[in-house]
């Protein structure tokens, strides 16, 4: 199986029209079925003031899409033996068992469900950058609610909790895990990163924000002191584009993408673990990455997000489909803005989309789940 001509030429059709109608900016989509790339397409421009044409490797901002990357590492080490989903999370960082949250399972504080929403305030980029300062500040932290009663998206705060149990178990940070256990075996290590190294900025696409919500609609209603702005502050001292928050190490929130890199990640989860001869985990963990944690409703997000560990599921998400799809043994995770990274080892299928012009959407709806809606229903498995 290779490039599928017929589902890549309709998926660029997809693509273009929708840069034509303003729907887009910059975009790349990439997609594997059992192993093998079927969809490859890039488009549009680098930036609202970068003409420049976007490239196969050019590299997207990608918001939460990154908690899958750092998910796949800690689910790494669970499948070599050196981590316990259901052991606590003081095992692998003893200073975590402070001020109520002694027994909290690293499970639970992957599934959002330790009560550690809140960012550290005010929202500064000394604090994103300050990695020691922010792993201490957040063990000394008290839970919002009593954890595993409760699920509420630590939208930023994920970073340093999945980085320090990783820390913990494999001695080493959770940034060099990534680049020399995942992206090296893959071939990706020019295309993913969390916190870019000088010499690339070449190739980093530019963000346009959403325009703001309308105020009649539900965004626009969120009171001020609610938990959504306890997780995403709505005012900060930096920018998406600062190249200082590019360049810190945030596993939640900056990773540095191409839609490749992305698709041969999960596409490798799609099939069973291993893509091209390169076995990342065992077949016996994908299930694991499966495992409904938790389907309330989140305190953050405020609608019903079934969520395992570290990934998001597909299925529905109250009367909305997930952009993973229809099943909810799909896992990945999407982001801010549109960015979306799955796989659905049900059918062999991965997909990920990159771009830069953000949407107003939290999970992947809009633009992007009409591209994965279209290479589903192409493939039969919608």
């Amino acid at each position: 199986m290779s490039i599928q001509s017929n589902l890549n030429a309709k998926v660029r059709d997809l693509v273009e029209r929708q840069i034509a109608e303003g729907q887009q900016l910059g975009v790349q989509v990439c997609a594997y079925r059992y192993g093998e790339p079927i969809v490859d397409v890039w488009a549009g421009t680098m930036g609202p003031n970068d003409d420049r044409p976007v490239q196969p490797d050019s590299l997207f901002l990608s918001f939460s899409t990154t908690k899958g990357v750092a998910a796949l590492a800690l689910h790494m080490l669970a499948d070599r033996g050196q981590l316990d989903y259901d052991e606590l999370v003081t095992r692998y960082w003893p200073e975590f068992g402070q001020n109520g949250k002694e027994r909290v399972t690293v499970a639970q504080a992957m599934s959002h469900q330790a009560g550690l929403h809140a960012v550290r305030q005010p929202h500064s980029i000394a604090f994103v950058e300050d990695w020691d300062g922010y792993v201490k500040w957040l063990a000394e932290q008290p839970p919002a609610w009593e954890p595993g009663t409760a699920t509420g998206y630590h939208a930023l705060t994920y970073a340093w909790i999945v980085g320090a149990i990783v820390q913990g178990a494999s001695g080493r940070h959770i940034k060099d895990f990534i680049r020399t256990e995942i992206a090296e075996p893959l071939g990706i290590a020019d295309e993913m990163y969390v916190g870019i190294p000088d010499g690339i900025e070449d190739r980093l696409t530019t963000l346009k924000a959403a325009a703001p919500p309308p105020p009649d609609s539900p965004v626009a209603k969120i009171p001020p002191d609610h938990d959504f702005f306890k997780a995403m502050p709505a005012q900060s001292d930096f920018t998406f584009n600062d190249m200082r928050l590019r360049k810190a190490c945030v596993p939640s929130a900056n990773g540095h993408f191409t839609a490749r890199a992305l698709a041969r990640m999960y596409g490798a989860l799609a099939n069973r673990g291993e893509v091209d001869g390169v076995r990342i985990v065992e077949k016996d963990a994908i299930p694991r990455m499966q495992r409904l944690m938790t389907e309330d409703v989140d305190r953050v997000l405020m609608m019903a997000i079934p969520k395992g560990i570290g990934f998001f599921l597909g299925g529905y998400r109250g009367q909305f489909r997930s952009p993973f799809g229809p099943r909810i043994t799909a896992f990945g995770h999407s982001g801010a803005g549109g960015s979306v990274a799955f796989a659905d080892p049900e059918v062999g299928l991965s997909i990920a989309v990159t771009l830069n012009q953000m949407q107003s959407t939290l999970q992947g709806e809009g633009p992007t789940f009409e591209i994965c809606e279209l290479i589903r229903e192409e493939l039969g498995v919608a």
